[in-house]
């Protein structure tokens, strides 16, 4: 100790001290500066103005960079007191600016080389790392300073899935709160500026896609609920971001058929309906969910998982879920396929439908498609008077096609032929059940004997595919008016 001390006092003594770190601080300077400047020149991208901003907050800090620099250049000044113990304390500030400037030097470096940052056990860039923290504290940020980051954040189309995570989850948070807040105003040019780029979202990813759908979803409950409130005042802003909302949840529903995230959709949706009010879980279905399904579904690779495992089955239709009073959403759904199916049958070309084949034969899964095909024709395509059963033979229907897999892989062939025709006449029966639950009113008694009066009128030629359809149709409503009659 003894030893170190006049060390010490001769290193402070020294004539070239005050020089060398006069030199150390401007060769420090000299460096950063044309760093800085590369920096910036390289920040061609999208998000240029935003990475400015992050740039000088997190790379070169510039808040604090003036106070590096005078913790090198201030010690200088005073050096001239004869105080060992002053110089020493002036040694240690100056030590402190050089350190701080190295990390800067040394972000800076990582910037440009956009190194891997290990974090929360994903890897993320050190870009993607620094605009994360930026978020984090955009809450600090004034709501114009905020609007701007997110419109400068969403104009880019993001490669790294994980960095999007962080965004999309911070932007539902953001959401969130305005929503609860009903600050409508500044909602809807969030969200507007969101959907203007929302094709450039990372919707593959499950997580990604989960936190949106889920918020999606969230919000739309929250402004339904707020549409029964009489504030006419933000009314018609709350409605402009109901139809955004609406339109964002219509652009997941039809991503997640094309990109193989539909597990997500169907277990996020049925647990954001649960319990929520009726009114608004019919609004949010037809005017998001339903059509854009019955539209897309036939095309979807994941179609036979969907119907199979993702698709709710108290959501089917049913003569067991049309029975349970508590099970509106089936009933939902029913309404809505007739809708959107009314316009498909009533096409007068007798072209394949391969999206009402589909939807009527997974949607319905009790029936037998090509039965049921014919008593929706005849029930929603518009008919001319007398000429409905002239037409049902003579046009036949534009779906249905697709029938049930029926397999029996035991027994000899009799009893094999047996028990396939008992499960042909099980659908056969089931369906008719289901239209008369459904439609009762045109399946009177009256109306069925009608139908097949208007049938034997017909006249075709024997064998002829008329003849065949005539007589399948009067066995069919024969079999109604006997159901009806019990």
């Amino acid at each position: 100790m003894h030893q170190f001390c006049p060390l010490v006092c001769g290193f402070l003594a020294s004539d070239t001290l005050p020089g060398a770190m006069q030199n150390v601080g401007l060769a420090l300077l000299t460096v950063l500066i044309p760093v800085v400047l590369f920096i910036f020149s390289l920040e061609k991208e999208a998000l240029f103005e935003w990475d400015k901003i992050v740039i000088l907050d997190k790379v070169i800090e510039a808040k604090n960079l003036l106070i590096s620099l005078a913790l090198i250049f201030l010690p200088l000044f005073f050096w001239g007191y004869n105080s060992p113990l002053f110089q020493l304390f002036l040694f240690f500030v100056f030590v402190g600016g050089v350190i701080y400037l190295v990390k800067i030097l040394f972000n800076s470096y990582r910037w440009i080389k956009n190194d891997i940052v290990q974090r929360n056990h994903n890897s993320v860039n050190f870009r993607d790392f620094l605009r994360g923290k930026y978020h984090e504290e955009i809450s600090n940020l004034t709501d114009a300073e905020r609007e701007t980051v997110w419109i400068l954040t969403w104009r880019k189309e993001i490669s790294n899935t994980v960095y999007e995570r962080s965004l999309i989850k911070k932007f539902t948070e953001n959401i969130d709160i305005l929503a609860e807040e009903k600050n409508y105003s500044l909602l809807k040019r969030y969200l507007e500026n969101f959907l203007a780029h929302i094709d450039k979202r990372a919707l593959y990813d499950g997580i990604v896609y989960e936190n949106l759908f889920g918020g999606l979803i969230k919000w739309y409950f929250l402004l339904c609920d707020s549409a029964k409130e009489q504030d006419t005042k933000n009314n018609s802003v709350r409605f402009e971001v109901e139809i955004i909302v609406s339109t964002l949840i219509e652009k997941c529903v039809l991503s997640a058929l094309k990109k193989r995230t539909s597990s997500v959709l169907f277990r996020k949706l049925k647990k954001e309906i649960e319990g929520k009010d009726e009114e608004c879980v019919k609004k949010l279905l037809a005017r998001s969910i339903c059509r854009v399904f019955f539209d897309n579904i036939a095309d979807s690779q994941e179609q036979l998982d969907i119907w199979g495992h993702y698709f709710p089955e108290e959501w089917k239709i049913t003569k067991e879920t049309q029975g349970d009073k508590e099970n509106f959403i089936s009933k939902i759904w029913l309404n809505e396929f007739i809708q959107w199916a009314q316009n498909r049958i009533g096409k007068t070309k007798n072209e394949f439908d391969k999206n009402l084949d589909e939807v009527s034969s997974k949607l319905f899964p009790s029936v037998e498609p090509m039965l049921w095909a014919k008593i929706l024709t005849l029930l929603v395509r518009p008919w001319s008077g007398s000429d409905r059963m002239k037409s049902l033979v003579e046009q036949g229907t534009n779906f249905g096609y697709t029938g049930r897999v029926l397999v029996e892989f035991f027994g000899s062939t009799e009893k094999s032929s047996k028990r396939l025709h008992g499960q042909d006449k099980a659908q056969e029966d089931s369906t008719l059940e289901l239209a008369l639950i459904l439609f009762g009113n045109e399946f009177t008694k009256e109306k069925l004997q009608d139908y097949i009066s208007d049938l034997k009128r017909l006249k075709y030629a024997k064998e002829t595919q008329e003849e065949a359809r005539q007589k399948y149709l009067e066995a069919i409503f024969e079999k109604m008016l006997t159901l009806r009659s019990k």
